[in-house]
């Protein structure tokens, strides 16, 4: 009986001891079978599951142990404690995934997959949840029965299309360390519990939404904060003074809100600070001068605001600097000393600075861009500006400076130079030679002089835009021009040039087609906070567009023209010139050209504003005309045309009599006198002809819907700028974006 006894006790111990044993195995097939359940809910991107061999799931398997799986972490006793499937290209919902059988979960990262549905609520033991870049929808909804997750430190639902507000009920999440709800739909107010419950936040990052009222003055009591992004929201008020107290903070970045007000003088208290961007704001008053405390400071942008008053001299102090955009406020006085050598990019256009060009920048070794466009800066520019070896964007029109220009051999890497609306003088030859990268030449509004020099077709080969207007050039235009196979704005008007318009300007081969490139682009790339950041500027080129001069910034690669206006110039208009199908404008008026209309200027079916007024011409205007199905700018007057005026669609809403004034033959709408006996008429259309000029006219309007969309409106409606003149805004936001938060280096899915 005893030894029984001992049988039956060492059993007993046995049982207990395997218990747990027993206990795990279940568990972990409980996983198993969760996971699995899951997986066969999802899709890859090419529609074929989870079993598709390219599918980082197809190691999910029965025959498999859960803990070899892809994208699985286990601890030492098997249970599943992360699932990490980072931009794995998986398809579904995490409707299926029961998290209660996944109890030691503690990291669940699906960024940047199409995760779609709501945001799940039975996670109560996570502490890192990233679920950004997806599609996911609904409101942000925490469980009170849960207590939201209180152990989460890290919550990434970013890039998603969440909306509604910011639940306060999130501030039971005492622990949290960084928070992203970035470039969703959310709004309402920015919760200031938040910031009284969250002691441990480092990163709040709840930029691109639509959020209001103003930054919480609890803000203060997030101490450590060390990354602080509110950019692209509707906030409102001034910035709080409170905000000097977050004294670890490296990053912040307030702009493209409605804040008022000064900038506190407390944000000299941010030593750590390395980005600081305000721009596109209503900030006023003067620039604090404790700004100088920002010894670690690298970019300083405070882009459109309405800042006055001189800029303090101690911002020669902050030698960290790498970008300082101080452009489009109310600035005035000297230019800013900028002793400081890692610059790579100064914006201080738009403003009211006076005085000589700063002979400080010629010591800026790594300067890529330089703009100090619409100034009443004046005289002579340094030959050593054009001795900077790295600089590539030079933007220095609507100023007052003189005197000749000779770009130096080191100035190799010029892409860009705009020196309009100034009074320099010389050739401009001295200027091309030297550039053979250069894309964008701007000389208008000068007094330049001499020709154009024949072998700028050789030694220019990448200009895109030749601008050349209202200067004292003379000569024939000369056909190397023709070389300049990307060539695309041409503008020579208003010189003194003579003879006949080159043939071979039919040989432009960017103009030959539509474009769709939205930008010329222009990056500068440097290292902050130790990853490196690109930053891509935004060209801009004054067009005299339909009579009118505009200011197309970002949207020139979509314009196309030639411009020949007020010359001298003689002889007909060459045929061949009807090939350049990709222009949108053509003026060639004021000058003494003869001959025909090209009869196939029809084939210019994109153009959407002709001026051949005040020459001339002779003959009938030819019936292709009618084929200018966006043609809404007309100019014929002042000519010697004759016979009857073409009739279209789109020609019968050019109604306005003068566009064909003082052309003494010519008959027919919008004209009152009328064609007599019919003789050079176009004949009535027919019923066919009449459905495809209806069908032309229909394609007319939905072509310039297209294209005034994306010129005009587009551009508004994705970055808002209601607040910022439409020329100055289209493109510029997207491109000051760029400079702060596309970190092509990053590897993580947290997003600046």
């Amino acid at each position: 009986m005893a030894r029984w006894t001992r049988t039956q006790a060492s059993f007993l111990h046995a049982f207990f001891l395997l218990l747990p044993c027993a206990s795990i195995s279940s568990a972990i097939e409980q996983e198993t079978g969760s996971l699995l359940r899951w997986k066969s809910t999802l899709s890859s991107a090419n529609g074929r599951g989870g079993d598709d061999p390219a599918s980082p799931l197809l190691s999910w398997s029965p025959a498999r142990p859960t803990c070899s799986w892809h994208g699985i972490v286990c601890d030492a006793e098997g249970r599943v404690t992360e699932l990490s499937l980072p931009g794995a290209g998986i398809h579904g919902t995490l409707t299926a995934l029961d998290f209660a059988a996944l109890p030691a979960l503690t990291k669940l990262d699906l960024c940047r997959n199409n995760i779609s549905g709501a945001i799940p609520v039975n996670v109560t033991g996570l502490a890192y949840l990233d679920l950004s870049h997806n599609s996911l929808s609904g409101e942000i909804q925490i469980p009170d029965r849960s207590r939201a997750m209180p152990r989460v430190r890290y919550l990434n639902l970013s890039s998603n299309g969440l909306h509604g507000p910011i639940p306060e009920s999130l501030s039971a999440m005492r622990e949290m360390r960084a928070f992203d709800v970035s470039g969703n739909k959310l709004t309402g107010k920015i919760p200031p519990k938040l910031f009284m419950e969250w002691p441990e936040i480092t990163e709040f990052h709840v930029q691109k939404n639509f959020l209001m009222g103003g930054i919480p003055p609890e803000i203060s009591n997030a101490t450590k904060l060390q990354s602080l992004l509110l950019y692209h929201n509707s906030l409102s008020g001034q910035i709080p003074v409170e905000v000097g107290k977050l004294k670890n903070l490296q990053l912040l970045i307030l702009a493209w809100n409605s804040l008022t007000g000064p900038i506190p003088h407390t944000v000299g208290n941010l030593t750590r600070l390395v980005l600081l961007g305000l721009f596109f704001n209503n900030l006023s008053g003067r620039i604090p001068r404790e700004i100088s405390n920002l010894t670690a400071l690298e970019s300083l942008d405070l882009d459109t605001n309405r800042l006055d008053g001189e800029v303090p001299e101690v911002i020669s102090s902050l030698q960290s600097l790498q970008y300082l955009d101080l452009s489009s406020n109310r600035l005035s006085g000297m230019v800013p000393y900028l002793g400081i050598r890692k610059l790579h990019a100064i914006s201080l256009e738009n403003n009211r600075f006076t005085e000589e060009f700063p002979l400080a920048f010629c010591q800026q070794d790594s300067l890529e861009i330089l703009d100090l466009s619409n100034n009443q800066l004046y005289g002579e520019l340094p030959t050593c500006l054009w001795s900077l070896q790295n600089l590539r964007f030079v933007d220095l029109s609507s100023n007052a400076f003189s005197g000749n220009i000779q770009i130096s051999s080191k100035s190799s890497f010029l892409e860009s130079v705009h020196l309009a609306s100034n009074n320099l003088m010389g050739e401009i030859a001295l200027i091309l030679k030297r550039c053979r990268r250069l894309t964008i030449l701007d000389l208008g509004e000068n007094n330049f002089s001499g020709t154009i020099p024949s072998w700028i077709g050789a030694s220019n080969p990448l200009l895109r835009v030749l601008r050349l207007r209202s200067n004292m050039l003379y000569g024939n235009i000369p056909w190397q021009l023709s070389h300049l196979s990307s060539l695309q704005l041409l503008d020579l008007a208003d010189n003194n040039l003579v003879g006949s318009i080159p043939t071979s300007l039919a040989n432009l081969t960017a103009m030959m087609h539509l474009k769709t490139e939205l930008n010329i682009p222009l990056e500068v790339s440097y290292h902050v906070l130790g990853r490196f950041v690109s930053y891509s500027y935004t060209e801009r080129i004054n067009i005299n567009w339909k009579n009118q001069y505009h200011t197309f910034e970002g949207t020139i690669a979509l314009m196309t023209g030639i411009d020949l206006s007020s010359n001298y110039l003689s002889g007909e208009i060459p045929l061949e010139l009807a090939n350049l199908e990709g222009l949108r404008f053509l003026n060639f008026s004021r000058n003494n050209l003869s001959g025909s209309i090209p009869k196939d200027i029809g084939n210019l079916k994109i153009l959407e504003s002709l001026d051949l007024s005040w020459n001339e011409l002779s003959g009938s205007i030819p019936s292709s005309i009618s084929k200018l199905i966006s043609l809404n700018s007309l100019n014929m007057s002042n000519n010697k045309l004759s016979g009857e005026i073409p009739t279209g669609f789109q020609l019968q809403t050019l109604a306005e009599p003068s566009i064909y004034s003082n052309n003494l033959g010519l008959c027919g709408f919008p004209l009152n006198t009328a064609c007599l006996d019919g003789s050079n008429s176009t004949p009535p259309p027919s019923s066919q002809s009449k459905e495809l000029e209806a069908l032309s006219w229909y394609y007319s309007v939905l072509t310039g819907l297209t294209f005034g969309f994306w010129l005009w409106s587009g551009p508004l409606l994705l970055f808002e700028p209601w607040r910022v003149a439409i020329f100055r805004c289209i493109d510029h936001i997207q491109d000051r974006a760029v400079l702060f938060f596309f970190l092509s280096s990053s590897n993580n899915c947290m997003t600046w």
